[in-house]
């Protein structure tokens, strides 16, 4: 009989008075693999300080385990003052623990705001590890076609704020430097798994997150120090059995094909291709520029002084230079002012010394007009106009029409103005003899459209379990639609732990000895009439340790894996197959009594012929 004392530590006492009166039949610890731990009794008021200690959050220790209590209900009865008392195991505390976004003020990180942003890494360019760019260009005759491709990974941009986390930093995350006393161990090898971002949550999401990821977890904590155990390191045989009507009265063997599942339709990752094509045409223009013509034609080139001239101006200028030729309103009569070379304005502005002037510029040349126009309407072409030989661009005002001819850029020259070193060249000559040029100008259209397609890495299939099928029939299973999986074979392990191919199996086993269950004990049941013998796991128990022998037994859950199910399965068809034995036999009895009354009428000679096939099958 177990002697362990019910010990109560009030809300924020040191000291752990023994509890001394309470309803033994009432003490019941319950505990299931990875729900619940929780522990219930009724004690009653003899006045005694351990009593008065019990309210909420008080700590109840029993079996070396501590619990805090939640839930007191005062009850008055026949005299008697008493509290029911329901306690969870002090693990559960963890729940306290919280981790909270992080958040930032999107101006000043150090400031404290009641606007908060979440922080997040920067954009990823389209170099980044999920974006492949390949462009290809080709050209034939003036069309050039450019095509860009762009591959995205869509595995990893959906699953872009997925990390790769081991079961030791989950619980680092949550439970390093906490101030709750929780301490926590791993025991055993797990594989590192994929999980969402750890931000916030509480320490209960912690356990929650634990369990989900990893089907082969088991935690059972001491107290406050959470152990996170390999099925296969907490689940030991211990040599411990139950043998129906040897040390247990009843078991149940209950199964539910509720939940069969064999079938399954998947769905892996996929990536888009965007595919740009950019079409440009190119168009070449040439134009000729009708060679020189007079400003004046119907003066033509008339007469000239030679301060009129280009170069020697008889010493009336700077350096005696003059950089252009002038054509006098008196010897070079008219108002229309004619291009002397074909091209486009380009200059149309006011300077002083120049006045207000125009440049056109063509065929490599750049014709400036200047002193003729006292008002800058008096011209009348603008920036941007093409002009010919013999086109009237301005009208002249002024006692004489400047005009000047440059190769060179005409801001640059005319702060050479004065100095004859090649920048200007002689406008009579040019007139006279100059080349007849050409303008080529280039230009180009280009026009852009895209495509995005998305493709699969495989294509979606219909996993099947075909011996499970067999069996049961078609059951399918919602369909697995995940991101992750580039390769088939790789879904495929993958889908297997998520179907259930045979009916769960659940075993309830009521004892009638004071058995102390033992979590994660591998236990061998016998139950000789049903022919099973085989070994299971005890996955939760409800425990009564002050009511031996028989007012509470024990009563213990096992857990049902594949092959539990199979040999439960096995020894149903063994006793399957002896009736079917032992109906045959009385058939055959019956067939070979010497009761001839089967040949009275033809449906009995049916009869006969039918049961002989039986018999004889």
């Amino acid at each position: 009989m177990f002697q362990g004392k019910i010990l109560v530590q009030g809300v924020n006492r040191a000291e752990k008075e023994p509890l001394n009166l309470f309803d033994p039949k009432s003490v019941q610890i319950q505990w299931e693999v990875n729900q619940t731990w929780s522990l219930q009794f009724t004690a009653y008021n003899d006045g005694s300080l351990a009593y008065q200690m019990l309210e909420s959050e008080a700590s109840i220790f029993l079996d070396n385990q501590e619990y805090i209590i939640k839930q007191v209900a005062d009850d008055s009865s026949s005299g008697l003052d008493s509290v029911q008392v329901t306690a969870t195991h002090v693990y559960f505390e963890v729940q306290k623990i919280r981790k909270y976004k992080d958040y930032i003020d999107p101006i000043d990180k150090d400031k404290q705001t009641d606007v908060k942003v979440l922080k997040t890494d920067s954009t990823k360019s389209d170099d980044s590890d999920n974006t492949k760019t390949d462009t290809n260009e080709k050209t034939e005759g003036n069309t050039t076609t450019k095509i860009t491709t762009k591959t995205t990974d869509e595995t990893q941009q959906d699953n872009q704020n997925q990390v790769t986390y081991s079961i030791q930093d989950v619980l680092d995350h949550w439970l390093k430097d906490n101030n709750l006393g929780f301490t926590y161990e791993v025991i055993g090898s797990f594989e590192k798994k994929e999980l969402e971002e750890l931000k916030d949550g509480t320490g209960a999401d912690m356990l929650s997150k634990i369990s989900d990821t990893w089907n082969n977890a088991i935690i059972y904590p001491d107290n406050r120090k959470i152990r996170v155990y390999l099925a296969d390191k907490f689940n030991l045989n211990r040599g411990n059995r139950i043998d129906y009507l040897n040390n247990a009265n009843e078991i149940k063997f209950s199964t539910d094909s509720t939940s069969l599942t064999n079938m399954v339709y998947c769905i892996g990752g996929k990536y888009s291709v965007e595919t740009t094509t950019e079409t440009t045409t190119t168009t070449t223009t040439t134009t000729t520029s009708g060679g020189w013509g007079w400003p004046f034609p119907d003066v033509g080139e008339g007469n000239f002084m030679q301060v009129q001239r280009f170069g020697n101006d008889g010493g009336y200028r700077q350096n005696g230079f003059h950089d252009g030729l002038d054509f006098g309103s008196v010897d070079h009569p008219g108002r229309d002012v004619h291009a002397i070379h074909g091209g486009k304005v380009t200059i149309k502005s006011y300077m002083g010394g120049l006045g207000n002037y125009v440049v056109i510029s063509g065929g490599g040349y750049n014709v400036v007009y200047q002193e003729a126009f006292s008002s800058a309407s008096n011209i009348i072409v603008n920036v941007g106009d093409t002009v010919k030989v013999g086109d009237v661009i301005g009208y002249r005002d002024t006692n004489h029409l400047h005009v000047g001819v440059t190769k060179a850029d005409f801001n640059v020259a005319v702060g050479k103005s004065f100095t004859n070193d090649g920048t200007w060249l002689d406008p009579l000559e040019l007139i006279k003899n100059g080349p007849s040029d050409t303008d080529t100008e280039t230009s180009s259209e280009t026009n852009s459209n895209s495509n995005t397609q998305e493709y699969y890495y495989f294509a979606p299939f219909m996993y099947r379990d075909e011996e499970s099928i067999k069996k049961y029939g078609e059951h399918p299973a919602e369909p697995i639609e995940d991101g992750r999986f580039k390769d088939k074979n790789a879904m495929i392990e993958y889908v297997k732990t998520k179907l259930q191919p045979e009916p769960s199996l659940s075993i309830d086993v009521t004892t009638t000895t004071d058995i102390k269950p033992i979590a994660g004990d591998v236990v061998h049941v016998m139950v000789k009439s049903q022919n099973i013998s085989t070994n299971f796991t005890l996955t939760g128990f409800t425990w009564y340790p002050y009511s031996y022998p028989v007012d509470n037994p024990t009563s213990i859950t096992l857990n049902s894996n594949v092959q539990n199910i199979l040999d439960y399965q096995n020894s149903r068809q063994r006793q399957f197959s002896k009736a079917m034995n032992n109906l045959k036999t009385a058939t055959n009895n019956v067939i070979n009594s010497g009761n001839s009354s089967f040949n009275e009428y033809g449906g009995n000679q049916q009869l006969q012929t039918w049961l002989n096939n039986f018999v004889g099958g």
